[in-house]
């Protein structure tokens, strides 16, 4: 066993000092390879933590996007995501894009080949556990596999939202599940644009939650919460905001707890048609849906794609995409990557000075600025407590998996 020791050097001349650990014998091969994820001390310094990462890519060519992971009963995790064949490291581009989906029977130690799969095409993708053997995913229509994820042959329609409009998903949503593990109720967050389904960075996202009683096949109860809607002034100006996508879980005491992408700030919008300035918010309900706080913003602006995981000790995790570090309002660094914050009161408040770093690196495009080279992720506990996360750095081409424990 090789052990390792490091120390960190951060802003103001504090030190932390990295824990001392080992990495197994085989780290020099393929699968995971050692990884320092970083985590705030509450005293703006930063203790070092190790972790482990690799990256997986289809047939090693075209640009591969993770979007979902998932522990299943059988032992197995499923990982799935797109591939675009020739396309470049920039966001547009690309051609005749693929559902791809790997298995691992080892904790991610080795994984199948990622392999394409008939049936489910479009992005995002939104993985769902449902039980058994059991999953559903939305990709383009909701489909539905009954043996692990292998294939994928019951198909059904997603349908618009109550105004008409697309219902639009990304993130992951809330399943209640029975004694056994089995999904007996989900609901979902979904967002368009209005009727036309143009986006018009000036004006607010519309957002709705609605409830499936049958593993998601139907749909009902939808509402459009108007907490999640703000006024934010800027130079005179003040426009209404909302929120997109978001994320959901039930804590420990029965609150539903949202993770919502807010509308880029008022600030922002000016000269801008992009959505990679929008930030993160915090909404919660106490009553089963019916009701939800106004939104608390933990981010601004630049960090967005939130996924909430619970721990089994109540404890949440929100984990979000860094495509620009804006503080205050300003560019910081030119650090992208993926972090994660924890609640341990149900939602309420939010450990922000203590965040993890999961993955960073630096990125500037003078040309194209508001291009982050990041986006999307997911995650999921595994059997021996760990979290595994997928999310995409797109200068590797592949997407990025890491286990780490907070």
């Amino acid at each position: 066993m090789a052990h390792w020791v490091s120390g960190y050097a951060v802003a103001g001349g504090a030190i932390a000092l990295a824990v001392v650990g080992a990495w197994p014998d085989d780290s020099a091969g393929l699968g995971w390879k050692p990884h320092f994820i970083r985590h705030g001390n509450g005293n703006g310094g930063w203790l070092l933590k190790h972790a482990q990462c690799q990256v997986l890519r289809y047939r090693e060519y075209g640009w591969t996007a993770g979007f979902g992971v998932a522990q299943m009963d059988n032992g197995e995790i499923v990982v799935m995501g797109i591939c675009a064949p020739r396309k470049s490291l920039w966001y547009g581009g690309g051609e005749d894009e693929i559902t791809v989906a790997a298995f691992s029977r080892d904790g991610g130690d080795t994984w199948t080949n990622l392999e394409a799969v008939e049936g489910p095409t479009g992005r995002p993708i939104m993985l769902t556990y449902l039980g058994g053997p059991n999953l559903s995913v939305v990709a383009g229509d909701r489909w539905f596999s009954s043996d692990y994820g292998r294939t994928w042959t019951e198909r059904v329609p997603v349908p618009p939202a109550s105004n008409g409009a697309f219902f639009g998903m990304e993130g992951n949503p809330l399943v209640d599940r029975d004694v056994e593990g089995n999904a007996v109720r989900i609901a979902e967050i979904g967002y368009n644009f209005g009727p036309d389904g143009s986006y018009v960075p000036a004006e607010p996202t519309r957002a709705f939650v609605r409830w499936s009683q049958d593993g998601g096949r139907t749909w009902g109860g939808e509402s459009e919460p108007m907490a999640w809607r703000r006024q934010d002034t800027w130079g005179g100006r003040t426009c209404e905001r909302g929120v997109s996508e978001g994320s959901l879980v039930r804590a420990d005491n029965g609150w539903l707890v949202a993770a919502l992408r807010t509308d880029m700030p008022a600030r922002f919008i000016e000269g801008r048609h992009s959505d990679q300035m929008e930030g993160t918010g915090i909404s919660i309900s106490r009553d089963d849906g019916r009701t939800w706080s106004p939104v608390q913003t933990l981010f601004p602006a630049g960090r967005m794609h939130g996924h909430l995981l619970k721990l089994p000790g109540g404890e949440l995790v929100l984990t979000v995409t860094v495509r620009h570090d804006v503080v205050d309002g300003e560019l910081a660094s030119y650090r992208r990557g993926c972090e994660a914050v924890i609640s341990r009161d149900h939602g309420l408040t939010w450990e922000l000075d203590r965040r993890y770093v999961l993955d960073e690196w630096e990125f500037h495009d003078t040309l194209s600025p508001a291009i982050g080279q990041a986006g999307h992720l997911y995650a999921t506990l595994l059997d021996d407590g760990s979290i595994l996360t997928v999310h995409n750095n797109y200068l590797t081409m592949g997407m990025t998996l890491i286990r780490w424990r907070p």
